[in-house]
């Protein structure tokens, strides 16, 4: 039972407690939207993270090894320049980007910014949503979603948390995919806005995930397809929400996909 509560400033109990995914959910996100902006939090969390406690046995169930690992080579790489960092991109980014894998107890995932410009349109929030999402999405191996508990209590929980946090009423129906196996229904968050992803397994090209996010600008679209960090990508706007198929699989079939669940959520 998550009965403790925790309140700023922060001791290092609260942090380890934020780390282990056993601080309350909206403690949590009021950590986690402090950690973005508290350059002092940042660095003693960094810290925190690199003590010989035992994080991965408390995550080894929720969470592949590959992102953290890849995010922590990426924060490492990045610290030891001593050139002075890119215009936007500051040393706590650089730690929030780390720790956002971390960020599972609440069942909510923090995206940032991405490091490189690849595919980046600065005027085009919609874009830059993307751009986000698939990178995100590169990160996910064959394994990262084998172990995610999609007992049907729990996808059900997901949906009505989309509904609640994003506004849009989905059905487990609407979203079965051929060859596919719905294997996680959660919320991610890029700044102020909310992000439901919807995964799927699939056997021979490994996760596929529907992103949606409230749209920016612009109204509905046809359906458009483009590659960002080596994910395809099957995109359209509708309903006032952008809607993002990203995944290994073919475009074909991605596109044959992406045609399905347009006309299910329709």
């Amino acid at each position: 039972m998550k009965t403790i509560r925790f309140t700023p400033p922060y001791g290092d109990e609260a942090i380890v407690a934020w780390l282990d995914g056993e601080m309350a959910e909206s403690d949590a996100e009021q950590f986690a939207r402090l950690l973005r902006s508290d350059d002092l939090l940042a660095g003693r969390t960094a810290e925190l993270m690199k003590s010989n406690q035992d994080y991965h046995a408390a995550f080894s169930a929720l969470l592949e090894e590959a992102p953290g690992a890849r995010m922590q080579a990426r924060l490492a790489a990045h610290l030891s320049e001593q050139a002075p960092p890119r215009a936007g991109v500051s040393r706590r980014a650089l730690i929030a980007a780390s720790v956002c894998f971390l960020l599972t107890g609440t069942g909510v995932g923090y995206l940032a910014r991405t490091l490189s410009g690849e595919g980046q349109d600065e005027r085009d929030e919609n874009a830059n949503i993307r751009d986000l999402e698939a990178h995100y999405m590169s990160l996910y191996s064959t394994e990262t979603l084998l172990d995610a508990d999609s007992s049907p209590p729990v996808l059900r929980r997901g949906l009505a948390r989309i509904a609640q946090d994003v506004g849009l009423h989905l059905r487990e129906q609407q979203l079965v995919l051929h060859n596919s196996e719905l294997k996680m229904v959660r919320i991610l968050r890029y700044e102020h806005t909310a992000i439901a992803q919807i995964a799927w397994h699939q056997a021979d090209y490994g996760p596929l995930a529907l992103c949606i996010s409230p749209l920016g600008q612009g109204g509905a679209t046809a359906l458009s397809s483009e590659q960002r960090y080596g994910m395809h990508i099957a995109w359209w706007h509708a309903r006032g929400y952008q809607f993002a198929l990203i995944g290994r699989t073919p475009v074909a079939q991605l596109q044959q996909a992406a045609r399905q669940l347009q006309a299910a959520l329709s």
